[in-house]
């Protein structure tokens, strides 16, 4: 639940306050899966939002959170301490979701020039890691235009 309230309190600081509701929604569920959707896609698995029926219920729970009750952002950018145990939820759950997709990657991915596979399972742990970013698709490379953000270095790392 902190990696999803902490998107929504980014992808809710970014939008204007009288977007559609429908399109603050789907802005927040790609914020939320976009690794989970794209890179299950490169290796032929299903997509973590339909393989876990309880993903989809936390991204709704902070959805509602972050659209009913928006005082909850304010306790966010202002409280260091709950900041910190929210960052440090979202990161666990960041790096789980990384090496989960590198190690299915590693799996997944045929060896080739050496007796395991390399750059595939690095190149999905880097899209596990920031694959939000770039959805919806039409941002082009927009995001990194002005250099890797920490959580794709990170991811990449």
């Amino acid at each position: 639940l902190g990696y999803t309230f902490y998107h929504g309190y980014k992808v809710f600081s970014k939008l204007p306050p009288d977007s559609a509701i429908s399109y603050k929604f789907v802005n927040h569920f790609m914020a939320c899966t976009g690794g989970g959707i794209l890179v299950p896609i490169f290796i032929n698995i299903v997509p973590i939002p339909l393989s876990s029926d309880l993903y989809p219920l936390a991204i709704a729970s902070s959805f509602a959170v972050h659209y009913f009750f928006p005082i909850v952002r304010q306790v966010l950018s202002q409280s260091a301490l709950f900041k910190s145990l929210v960052i440090v939820l979202y990161e666990t759950t960041r790096a789980y979701v990384v090496v989960a997709l590198t190690t299915a990657a590693g799996k997944a991915i045929p060896a080739s020039t050496f007796s395991f596979p390399v750059f595939g399972p690095i190149f999905c742990g880097a899209i596990a890691g920031c694959g939000g970013a770039f959805l919806p698709l039409n941002k082009g490379l927009d995001p990194i235009k002005s250099g890797l953000q920490a959580p794709m270095l990170s991811a990449l790392i």
